[in-house]
């Protein structure tokens, strides 16, 4: 240890420093491998580098934008599904007469027990119906007008005809304008104007002149005119129009020739038909029993 001096103003510097305690360090490193270490530090600092995050941000936000523009094709096309397929259905159900008004202003009257389908977005692209019972159509003028049924199909531009498809009958009978009936299965077709019908029968179409279309059409005004028709076919006419069940015992081979219109009472038509038959009816839990 270095003797402390008296205080003495002219003291030198060099005399200071000696005069001060000598101190121990613990350093085991050289400056030189002191100063290397700094000047590593130095330049890592100086370095420039790329956060991790900025990349995962730059690669979610690539893939968002491809989700999005995958998104937005899903959604294209499951609108465009939709437009193309989604189907409106009007159902005349028994007991009922309804008029159904399609996109263009065509209407369809309908007969009871009787359906329509068709796709009212996609009309303006094709005007396309489906078709089963009885029905009266006013078809607006315009691009081509197809009404399928089980066995054939009507095709129109603009006019006005009826459509009789139950069961195993198609008749279809042209009031104005012109009408193309074309057989399902066959392919088979026939051109028909006003006062002409067409119906298919095992596979052929078959046309008719001179028809009386005003009974065909009677039905609109709530008569139902019948000429030969086979019994059943007449029963089934009255369970359509009063939305009832007819029932029969036996099977009745008999035609009937005759009319009856809504605005009877369903006792008073039965008591008609049966009565020109020799048949008799009576009323039963679920509706009525016509027998011999």
């Amino acid at each position: 240890m270095k003797k402390n001096l008296p205080y003495n103003n002219h003291i030198s510097d060099d005399e200071f420093l000696n005069s001060l305690p000598e101190i121990e360090t613990s350093f085991s490193k050289s400056k030189e491998e002191v100063w290397d270490e700094l000047s590593g530090l130095m330049e890592d600092k100086q370095k420039i580098t790329i956060p991790p995050t900025v990349t995962l941000n730059r690669f979610t936000f690539r893939h968002r934008v491809i989700y999005a523009v995958a998104a937005l094709v899903v959604v294209l096309l499951a609108t465009g599904v939709f437009i193309r397929f989604y189907t409106k259905t009007v159902i005349s159900e028994m007991g009922q007469q309804i008029t159904a008004l399609l996109p263009d202003g065509s209407t369809i009257e309908l007969n009871a027990g009787s359906t329509i389908s068709y796709h009212p977005y996609y009309w303006k692209w094709q005007r396309h119906v489906h078709f089963e019972g009885e029905g009266f159509f006013k078809v607006q003028k315009g691009k081509s007008f197809e009404v399928v049924s089980a066995k054939g199909k009507t095709m129109v531009l603009g006019t006005s005809f009826n459509i009789y498809s139950r069961k195993d009958e198609y008749k279809v009978t042209c009031y104005t304008g012109k009408v193309r009936v074309v057989n399902n299965s066959s392919g088979q077709s026939a051109d028909i104007e006003p006062n002409q019908q067409a119906m298919i029968d095992n596979g052929h179409v078959i046309k008719q002149d001179k028809t009386n279309t005003e009974n065909t059409i009677s039905w609109r005004d709530g008569m139902f005119i019948f000429t030969a028709a086979p019994i059943l076919d007449v029963l089934d006419e009255i369970e359509r129009q009063y939305g009832v069940i007819i029932k029969t015992k036996e099977k009745l081979n008999y035609n009937y020739t005759g009319n009856f219109t809504r605005d009877q009472s369903i006792e008073d038509v039965l008591h008609t038909v049966c009565l020109a038959l020799n048949l008799t009816y009576k009323k039963v839990n679920n509706g009525y029993m016509v027998s011999k």
